[in-house]
């Protein structure tokens, strides 16, 4: 293969790693909120990083109480 072609590949990996790295680093600030699980993540319930999170029945609670005071 060409050397620059080679270049090319680890750069586009460097890419990927610090993306995942960046979202599960997002993802673990969202998942400590109160209100919001961690599926997908290292750590316990995604404490270091987390790529997946969903918002659990406290969270959907909360919106309903959101909406109602602001209205």
């Amino acid at each position: 293969m060409n050397k620059s072609i080679i270049i090319i590949i680890i750069g586009v990996i460097i890419i990927i790693l610090a993306v995942l790295l960046v979202w599960g680093l997002i993802g673990s600030s969202e998942a400590a909120k109160i209100g919001v699980n961690c599926d997908i993540g290292i750590g316990d319930d995604g404490s270091a990083l987390c790529w997946k999170w969903h918002q659990n029945i406290l969270g959907d609670i909360g919106d309903v109480i959101d909406q109602v005071m602001d209205k």
